[in-house]
């Protein structure tokens, strides 16, 4: 359960399914497939000869190069420790290979072979068990410590990968040896003992080819969480039509990548002139204000830096309501949904539709008191507004291992463009943070609030329940109420409001999303090829129901997009 604060959002469901009939029902293959646990290699097993079409990939022709023999920089780190000199050498290289590659191979690091080929056998006999031992550990909820299932990403990726994933969280809160798999746990915890080892060697390095103290990197926590993912492969029928892996960009500190003896990774190395704008400079300047959006417009700027300017068709022309048609998202009043089981049965029917219909509904009467609104409005604003010396204290972009979390945009270095807008992430369940661990200015509201919010939500999904004809609990028993994260967004005046926006359309990854609006509004959902505004209603809440559950709910087919201007 995913809970966002806004104070201007816009949000469109990128096209109504209700209009036409799909000719390919990709919601129910992806979901038919999950439901299975057994992944790709059930497919596999089960015997197919051809590659089921949510697998299809459309591919990059420029993915190998016209016959140039290039390959990326090998560092043996042999001595690194012992020899000044060679130290010395081995920073060069790794400034070098860091600047023009991002990527190196390291040879000598300190693991032994022994235990690399364990840790690839033990990840083997993971994946080749049978499908009832793994199941277990199937989940799609990535607070647990340790995930086996398929594609992360499946519903929400436009193509499956052809692969198969467990993930286990190892640091700082390593899970306990019963936790793991039996069949690799001890591989595990030697194999994760051993990469720490070499993460924090790797960073000292970095730290001085920046020309810094070997700890800072240390010191600033990037060494600090460690997250396995362990890959399978199987092999495919028709390995022209799809992909293990398609192309990323890795979002955290460093990832260290053991290859089996098949091999396959890439890398991509483009070779670009001189560029006459810096973009990376310009986001790391940014980014080491820690001041954000707000400390820009706190400087006076008169003209949006170019970090932040969008393509002119990424600015949707059509993000206002046309032809002059009066539609609006449903309102449904919870009064008496407790008290009166004719009410409720009609509440469920207002759910049902809407759901269906939209994929988005606010409720009034939910139970939150209005002065419990207003002051999380308000303890927001007190944040976000206090000097910066104090906000920096929570400034991070490590969401491995912080509960609270400040900072401007979350995707800064991966996105085409900046938002608008600066952003308190706080993790309220199921592990809440200390006390002294909120900021003080909001730390008693936020704790009311959620609070608040998870006991709207447990309503929210026992609703969700019999609208789909289940026991109210059913939601609830998956564990889809489980997590909240508060998401608190600022979004300061903008001095060209058309070159940029507050946040680009996206979908929630999440079961459910609780929109609280300030006053200025801006919410906007597109249904029907239509943006229609859904204006701010003292008291009210916007409720949108997120891709995993929709996924589980095979009925409400809406995929919902979010963007704000």
């Amino acid at each position: 359960m995913d809970y966002s604060l806004i104070t201007k959002s816009k949000c469109t469901d990128e096209e109504d399914p209700t209009t036409r009939k799909p000719e390919y029902d990709r919601l129910s293959k992806l979901k038919a497939f999950d439901e299975t646990r057994a992944g790709v290699k059930g497919l596999v097993d089960s015997g197919i000869k051809h590659v089921p079409r949510m697998f299809h990939h459309q591919f990059d022709n420029n993915s190998v190069s016209c016959g140039i023999h290039v390959s990326i920089p090998i560092i043996d780190l042999e001595k690194v420790k012992q020899n000044r000199t060679t130290r010395e050498e081995i920073v060069g290289k790794v400034r070098n290979a860091s600047k023009t590659w991002g990527f190196f191979q390291v040879l000598n690091h300190g693991i032994p072979m022994n235990v690399m080929e364990e840790m690839k056998d033990g990840a083997r006999r993971f994946f080749e068990q049978d499908v009832e031992s793994k199941s277990r550990f199937f989940s799609r909820d990535y607070t647990k410590r340790v995930v086996y299932n398929s594609n992360f990403d499946l519903y929400s990726a436009p193509a499956a990968k052809w692969r198969d994933t467990v993930v286990c969280s190892i640091a700082p809160d390593p899970p306990k040896p019963e936790e793991l798999p039996a069949v690799f746990r001890d591989i595990m915890l030697e194999y994760s003992k051993q990469v720490m080892n070499l993460g924090y060697l790797l960073f000292e390095l970095l730290s001085e080819a920046l020309g810094l103290n070997p700890d800072y990197l240390k010191d600033i926590d990037c060494a600090k969480g460690l997250v396995m993912l362990s890959h399978y492969y199987p092999i495919c029928p028709q390995p022209e039509l799809t992909l293990g892996s398609s192309k990323h960009a890795d979002n955290g500190f460093l990832t260290i990548l053991l290859q089996d003896n098949v091999g396959g990774l890439q890398s991509v190395l483009m070779a670009k002139p001189k560029p006459e704008y810096d973009r990376i400079s310009e986001l790391k300047a940014f980014d080491e204000t820690k001041a954000g959006v707000k400390g820009l417009v706190d400087s006076g700027i008169k003209h949006v830096p170019r970090m932040f300017h969008y393509r002119p068709d990424k600015l949707d022309n059509n993000s206002s309501v046309s032809n002059g048609i009066h539609v609006s998202i449903p309102v449904i009043d919870l009064e008496g949904v407790k008290e009166d089981p004719g009410t409720l049965r009609n509440i469920v029917d207002k759910v049902r539709n809407a759901s269906k219909s939209w994929g988005f509904f606010q409720v009034v009467n939910h139970g939150i008191p209005l002065s419990v609104l207003q002051d999380m409005k308000d303890g927001v604003v007190q944040f976000f507004e206090q000097d910066l010396a104090t906000k920096k204290k929570f400034f991070t972009r490590d969401y491995s291992t912080k509960k609270v979390a400040y900072n401007s945009n979350f995707d800064l270095y991966s996105s085409p463009a900046a938002n608008w807008r600066d952003t308190l992430f706080c993790l309220m369940a199921p592990n809440p943070p200390m006390p002294h661990e909120l900021p003080e200015v909001s730390r008693d509201i936020m704790t009311e609030y959620s609070k608040q919010v998870m006991q709207l939500g447990c309503l929210l999904f026992e609703l969700l329940s019999e609208a789909l004809g289940l026991q109210p609990d059913h939601l609830k028993d998956m564990g889809c109420t489980q997590g909240l994260g508060m998401l608190s967004h600022y979004y300061p005046a903008c001095p060209q409001p058309e070159l940029t926006l507050g946040t680009t359309k996206h979908s929630d990854n999440n079961f459910l999303t609780v929109l609280l609006q300030d006053h200025i509004g801006g919410l906007q959902v597109l249904h029907q090829n239509q943006w229609v505004d859904v204006p701010p209603t003292p008291g009210a809440l916007v409720v949108n129901i997120g891709d995993l559950l929709q996924a589980k709910l095979l009925s409400f087919k809406n995929n919902c997009m979010n963007q704000l201007g």
